[in-house]
């Protein structure tokens, strides 16, 4: 059962108003875990919405917040929110032009960075920023004390100075704060390569905790989860941190990605969110310890049986009692030794999201006794459009539509959407706002897709052109590809990454000014495809993606490429009459040449 509460504040308020001293979250500090209460993460946050007042940030107005997961940014968080001001996450993978659009686009007057790292890309780009008053960071440097920087500690110093001067103003702020106000915008990459700020009000989050809390089945401070995915991105931002204050979950904060296997095993979390690559490294790191496991043959009679099991609850039929009984004994016997290995042996369900996950992957890890849920939406939508319910999984669907929103398909088959955690549109882009919603208010999500017999939803295809890395990252794949084409030897690049580990690229030479650059270089050839081998000309085109990777975030750099012996061409169906790419006929054509960046 939910807190109630219309707003994010009021919900957090009665959060702790009726848990004061329940676990909200545990950090580890040195060797050990410490906890922190909901008390304590009340008075925390009251600082610092005080010590933001104090500075002079007004109701509505924007604060960036760029930090890796830890209770700071929860914390923030609220304290942002409480002051009836706007949050605006920030990936910290960013590059310092990156960060300095998404806190100049959103006109952020303070930006909350966690450390030296993070405060530099705002200082490197401050004169860019003129709307800046104050940088906060969370760990005190150098810099702290030079304007206009201070350090949480300071703010939340001003912040309790404040209170005491001004004891009802925060009360009269939060009293201020309506269901229809905003409460965050998320920078997420769109089509043409320029971030565009999702605008998503507390009415927006309190719809979507109550109806996701429902449909699985979350029971009042019974929960503990781990937080490893980037807070930035609504999927964690939703699931740990407000479905932890809403349901009063224990928040483990993981020390970090490497940490995570042991983090597991210390917080034996009761449900688990995770992007498929995390599912993906389940699956490889299983397979390989079972492949060399003293009781392998045992172990391979085992997965075949739990398999079976698998196919057939997935398919809705019923699981004989002989293979029931022997599942069980073989789970007792190797399965539940692995969820205790996995830190899962408490996990009730895991959900995958943010990307499309293969089918052998979802049949192994379910046939290791977790059920895996996919679910699927977009930030538009608050992250879920679809949740499968808990033991209610029907393989090759994301599960049905959340309860209340009305789901159709135009006559292309896209998937549109509408309900009460629909955005309100791009922050100051209304001409992309205008492309994303229909005039009776469906969201157009991008993607074709079905409805199974059962109400599931099976997505089909993607008509947007944006990449979902296995990882979880969005990424737009035109500003990369037209970094590439800036160079005089590159014709056409198309970018690859969806779905997959990492970025790679297709590359074709531009012919004139490839054969000109060779005849300058000495390089022999008789076609241009014998330029498209020549080492030379890939040392160049090399020094071109390098350079290129210079300007991108780490998940944006391209990991590998390869030159294609021809252009591409009309009459090959590879360009459109306006010479955009199709991208989906160059992946099958190239299909080949793709897997094999993929696996050398």
């Amino acid at each position: 059962m939910a807190v109630p509460g219309e707003t994010l504040v009021e919900i957090f308020v009665n959060r702790v108003a009726r848990s004061p001293e329940v676990v909200a979250m545990k950090v580890k500090r040195g060797d050990e875990w410490q906890s922190i209460t909901f008390r304590q993460f009340d008075s925390q946050a009251r600082e610092i919405a005080n010590g933001l007042i104090a500075l002079g940030v007004g109701k509505g107005e924007f604060v960036s917040l760029l930090s890796r997961n830890r209770p700071e940014w929860h914390i923030a968080d609220v304290g942002i929110l409480l002051a009836g001001a706007v949050t605006v996450p920030v990936y910290m993978t960013n590059t310092p032009s990156q960060v300095a659009h998404v806190v100049g686009h959103s006109e952020s007057t303070v930006a909350i960075v966690e450390d030296g790292v993070q405060l530099g890309k705002v200082l490197e780009k401050l004169d860019e920023l003129p709307k800046i008053q104050r940088v906060v960071v969370m760990e005190p440097g150098d810099s702290e004390g030079e304007d206009p920087v201070i350090s949480l500690h300071h703010l939340r110093e001003l912040g309790r100075e404040f209170a005491r001067t001004n004891p009802s103003a925060l009360k009269e702020r939060i009293d201020s704060i309506r269901p229809e106000d905003l409460a965050t915008v998320v920078y997420t990459s769109g089509t043409t390569g320029a971030p565009k700020g999702v605008m998503l009000t507390h009415q927006n989050f309190t719809w979507t905790l109550d109806c996701a809390g429902q449909l699985l089945g979350f029971t009042d401070c019974s929960e503990r989860v781990i937080s490893y995915l980037p807070l930035s991105h609504i999927f964690e931002r939703l699931a740990s941190e407000w479905g932890g204050v809403c349901y009063g979950f224990e928040v483990w904060f993981a020390e970090s990605i490497d940490k995570l296997r042991d983090n597991l095993k210390d917080c034996q979390p009761t449900f688990f969110i995770g992007v498929p690559r995390v599912y993906e490294k389940f699956y490889t790191g299983v397979k390989a310890r079972y492949a060399t496991h003293e009781k392998a043959k045992l172990i391979s009679k085992a997965l075949d049986a739990a398999l079976k099991k698998v196919d057939l609850e997935l398919a809705g039929k019923r699981t004989p009692l002989g293979l029931k009984l022997k599942c069980a004994l073989f789970d007792k016997l190797i399965f539940s030794k692995t969820r205790e290995e996995l830190g899962m042996a408490h996990c009730r369900f895991a959900v995958t999201a943010a990307a499309p996950i293969t089918t052998e992957v979802v049949k192994f890890i379910r046939a290791l006794g977790l059920d895996l849920l996919e679910a699927y939406g977009q930030t538009e939508d608050n992250g879920p459009t679809t949740i499968t319910p808990p033991g209610k999984a029907r393989i090759g669907t994301v599960g049905p539509p959340l309860p209340g929103l009305q789901l159709k398909f135009d006559p292309d088959g896209e998937i549109l959407v509408k309900g009460p955690n629909v955005f309100q549109g791009y922050y100051k882009d209304p001409d992309s706002t205008a492309a994303a919603l229909t005039e009776d208010g469906f969201l157009c999500s991008g993607d074709v897709g079905e409805l199974d017999e059962a109400g599931y939803l099976v997505v089909t295809d993607r008509k947007k052109d944006i990449i979902i890395t296995a990882g979880g990252k969005n990424i737009a794949p035109q500003e990369i590809e037209g970094r590439l084409k800036v160079s005089p030897l590159i014709s056409q690049a198309v970018v690859i990454g969806d779905g997959r580990p990492f970025i790679s690229a297709l590359v074709t030479l531009d012919s004139e000014a490839v054969t000109k650059w060779a005849a300058e270089n000495g390089v022999a050839f008789a076609e241009l495809a014998d330029l498209s081998a020549n080492s030379q000309v890939l040392e160049a085109i090399e020094a071109e993606v390098n350079k290129v990777n210079e300007g991108l975030s780490q998940v944006e750099k391209i990991k590998r490429w390869t030159v294609l012996p021809e252009d591409f061409t009309q009459e090959a169906e590879e360009l459109t009459p306006t010479l955009k790419v199709r991208r989906k006929t160059i992946a099958q054509k190239y299909g080949d040449v793709i897997e094999r960046m993929y696996v050398r």
